[in-house]
């Protein structure tokens, strides 16, 4: 009598193939729990590239979100919860490194973001991708109350989610930040780390730029019209100033990054 095992062979080489379509790459959502995840899908209409796959890790994208904050008809209050945080920054982090430039990613979370035992769950849906040096953040709904319909017959909104095209009545602020619109923030990233230098490898001296042409006339040049400095500028400068302290505090930069980027901007005042 033959061994069962005649069996099993031929039909583990039938599945060899279907196990190996299953690539990493291919991951398109990273599913939190029932309401709450993130995906990869078409960008919209009509817009230019992303600049994606874009590697940013999850501690970083932590600080990048973390100081939002949106108005509310009760004064302002933290976009995200601390709670959420540090799962949707992982998933967002391995979904933008798979992300392709003709990608945008889409958020549902769904936290108690009062912080009360008995308070209801409340969603937030948004648009996020990466261009021009920052993360872009297009929220549609901050506080969006479908949990009480969901527990009782299972059904889920339809979920809109942020559009470049089509504001939602929402007003977000974050230090350094630049505001599209009131929902919609440009996050700048942070610079890369400079790299280590390789033991016995001697890199090659930096070339001197050529010496400027002596002007035919030194009288007559003109003198250079010094920059215009107002109240927007210098309130701007100080926001850079804060926020570079807090990526500081937060080890997403370290103390020669930041003294070397805080002098840059202080030169410019």
């Amino acid at each position: 009598m033959r061994s069962p095992g005649w069996l099993l062979r031929p039909l583990l080489l039938a599945l060899a193939p279907l196990a190996l379509t299953a690539a990493p790459g291919d991951q398109t959502q990273w599913k939190l729990s029932k309401v709450s995840w993130v995906k990869r899908v078409p960008a919209e209409p009509g817009t230019p590239p992303n600049a994606q796959p874009a590697r940013l890790g999850a501690d970083a994208l932590q600080a990048l979100l973390e100081p939002v904050r949106v108005r509310l008809e009760g004064g302002e209050a933290a976009l995200f919860a601390k709670d959420e945080l540090k799962a949707l920054s992982k998933a967002l982090s391995e979904a933008l490194a798979l992300a392709q430039p003709g990608e945008d990613l889409l958020l549902l979370s769904t936290s108690k973001r009062g912080g009360g035992f008995l308070e209801t769950p409340l969603g937030l849906t948004a648009r996020l991708f990466v261009a021009e040096g920052a993360l872009h953040l297009i929220v549609h709904d901050a506080r969006l109350s479908f949990m009480d319909r969901y527990l009782a017959d299972g059904t889920l909104p339809k979920f809109a989610f942020g559009s470049r095209t089509e504001a939602a009545n929402l007003s977000l602020q974050a230090p350094g930040a630049a505001g599209r619109r009131g929902d919609w923030l440009a996050l700048p990233l942070p610079s890369p780390a400079p790299s280590t230098p390789v033991p016995g490898v001697v890199a090659p001296a930096p070339v001197p730029p050529p010496a400027p042409a002596p002007a035919a006339n030194p009288k007559a040049a003109p003198e250079p019209t010094p920059a215009l400095r107002d109240a927007a500028f210098y309130e701007a400068q100080t926001q850079r100033l804060k926020a570079l302290k807090r990526m500081r505090d937060e080890g997403v930069l370290s103390e020669a990054e930041y003294l070397e980027k805080r002098e840059a901007i202080l030169k410019t005042l």
